[in-house]
């Protein structure tokens, strides 16, 4: 009886650990700053797996800004970092628009793993302090859309953690 009770007090504390490292973070003041059209050709920082060359698809950049340093975020609580572009709606974003890459600080894309080295001048920008501005990919973007487009920052570790930002509105279509 004495073991049981042993047990049932450490999955109890367990339990509690869990839940608080599968608790949700991240910035609450993503704001798209701009959609630009560019050639996936030129877009170096996005794979290119294939033999050469590179074809010519238009996409759409997205760019945006928060005040979270997000690699710091990603490296400390080892989050992928990821995004969904789609209709806005009161449950979030809906029916993501095709990504392409993940996040990215100019030529570096942002995850725990990132190094340094992968995006020169990342430390110094961060020194400069907030608003910070990164940038994703997706598939060219209809110029008038049947409703509202919304942004968003999501991904998670392999512990259960979760990243998930504000649902920002993408300026199209206005």
């Amino acid at each position: 009886m004495f073991i049981h009770r042993k047990l049932v007090a450490v999955a109890a504390l367990m339990s509690g650990a869990m839940s608080l490292v599968a608790c949700t973070r991240g910035p609450r003041d993503i704001r798209v700053l701009s959609v630009t059209d560019v050639d996936f050709e030129t877009e170096t920082q996005l794979e290119w797996n294939d033999i050469e060359p590179r074809p010519s698809i238009i996409l759409s950049r997205i760019d945006f800004s928060t005040s979270t340093d997000l690699l710091a975020l990603a490296r400390r609580y080892a989050y992928n970092v990821d995004f969904a572009v789609g209709m806005c709606a009161k449950s979030g974003v809906k029916k993501s628009v095709g990504p392409y890459g993940g996040v990215y600080w100019g030529r570096g894309e942002i995850y725990f793993g990132t190094k340094d080295k992968n995006v020169p001048g990342y430390a110094d920008a961060i020194a400069k302090g907030p608003p910070f501005i990164y940038q994703v990919y997706v598939q060219k973007l209809p110029v008038n859309p049947v409703g509202p487009m919304c942004f968003t920052l999501s991904g998670g570790n392999m512990m259960g953690g979760k990243l998930r930002s504000n649902d920002a509105v993408i300026p199209i279509g206005r």
